[in-house]
């Protein structure tokens, strides 16, 4: 395969991976070009064996390296400190047969000290930093000098510039260590925002659609609910025997009906906005329920302090509720349960059932995109409560529980005040 092609079906992390193999290669064939040159040259004694016995193990680790890259295998953190690591002991190996400190290369030592800070966790460039200083420290005193780099005369100035060297080479990996590091981190901080926007402005898109749909179907379905209005009380007084299942149909549309006016009528984000106490909010929401669902016996734990507190919401977060409910009882038709906490400034509500769960296939999906595990489902009821929540300043957390079941914590900007007695 064409290193180019190769390069284009890299995920980021063999990519990476590869360009490391890349700089090893450029290294070795520098060094092999310098060393057939000093090894044929007649003017000074080269140790030929032991540098050209460690060229051969770099080669055959990168072939090792290129034949890993061509398999399935992930690449992982640890492939990237292996690599580095490897990188250091043989440069080290080098310098102390060509040299030691007084060897220029030595300041490549700053390579994968620099390639560490961009892709490895900050412990991991401290490792290699203190390591590359201590070898550097080391080959100031054990090396087998090479002539070529052995200054004649003025001692005391040679000694003065190899520890500037040694000076110099500390302060560069000091200060790589500690900014790069921090720059690295925040280029990565910066991705995940981007990325983030762009899964939120994707998100909004669909529920700006859905919401324009929405708004056009209320204002459609408000001539046929009328006219199923009128039919029913026609047939009300014209089969009295019929009174009661007339009466439930009627209930019906009129409720059909004032979900719809509220959907009409909700035009801005801080429309209808209401302050109240979680415990009138619970109470609404559970009046909402039991017209919905009453073959659902919901278990409730609300205690008194967290029932007076107060946050400010809108019907949106009514109907967020209500559709996380909704597919907790969908899940699990034989238990759903909300708990309420709280911790300051906060209202934590916790919604459970014993459903078969979330497979984790989708379950980094939810609230991010229209995702649905009900057959004939929309995949909308998650996608719009997370976004109704978000909104007011919510968040959203799906939880792993012990045994079967789903459990959803949501989290509630308060207001500071109690409800006065």
């Amino acid at each position: 395969m064409p290193l180019g092609k190769l390069k284009q079906e890299l995920h980021p992390s063999r990519q990476n991976l590869l360009y490391l193999c890349l700089i090893r290669s450029i290294f070795i064939a520098f060094l092999l070009v310098a060393s057939v040159w000093l090894h044929l040259s007649e003017s000074m004694q080269f140790p030929s064996l032991p540098v050209f016995t460690i060229l051969l193990l770099m080669v055959a680790v990168n072939v090792v390296v290129l034949l890993r890259l061509r398999s399935d295998a992930p690449v992982s953190e640890k492939d990237f400190f292996v690599n580095l690591l490897l990188d250091v002991f043989f440069l080290t190996l080098l310098l102390y047969f060509t040299g030691g400190s007084t060897n220029p290369l030595v300041s490549y030592y700053l390579i994968p000290l620099i390639i560490s800070a961009a892709i490895l966790r900050s412990v991991h460039t401290w490792f290699f930093a203190m390591l590359s200083i201590g070898f550097y420290t080391l080959l100031l005193f054990h090396y087998r000098p090479l002539s070529l780099f052995s200054m004649t005369g003025h001692q005391a100035m040679s000694n003065a510039h190899f520890l500037g060297m040694w000076v110099n080479f500390v302060f560069s990996a000091l200060l790589i260590s500690w900014f790069v590091v921090r720059m690295s981190g925040a280029l990565k901080k910066q991705a995940r925002a981007i990325a983030q926007h762009r899964e939120a402005g994707l998100r909004d898109e669909q529920i700006v659609s859905v919401a324009s749909i929405a708004a056009a179907t209320a204002h459609e379905m408000r001539t046929p609910l009328a006219t199923m209005a009128v039919t029913v009380e026609e047939l009300e007084s014209e089969c009295p025997q019929l009174k009661d299942e007339m009466g439930v149909l009627a209930q019906q549309i009129a409720r059909c009906d004032d979900v719809l006016r509220k959907l009409v009528s909700t035009t801005t984000d801080n429309s209808g906005m209401l302050v109240t106490s979680v415990g009138e909010l619970l109470e609404n929401l559970l009046e909402k329920w039991n017209l919905a669902r009453p073959e659902i016996r919901l278990l409730t734990s609300i205690p008194e302090p967290e029932g007076r507190l107060i946050i400010r919401y809108d019907q949106s977060l009514l109907h967020a509720l209500m559709n996380l409910l909704n597919n907790a009882a969908d899940a699990s038709p034989e238990f759903v349960s909300l708990q309420l906490g709280s911790m300051p400034g906060w209202l934590n509500i916790v919604i459970e059932d014993r459903g078969p769960g979330i497979p984790e296939d989708i379950a980094g999906s939810l609230g991010k995109k229209r995702v649905s595990r009900k057959q004939g489902g929309l995949g909308l009821g998650v996608l719009l409560g997370q976004a109704s929540i978000e909104r007011m300043g919510g968040q959203v957390k799906l939880v792993k529980k012990q045994g079967p079941g789903t459990r959803l914590e949501i989290r509630l900007p308060l207001k500071d005040a109690d409800v006065n007695d």
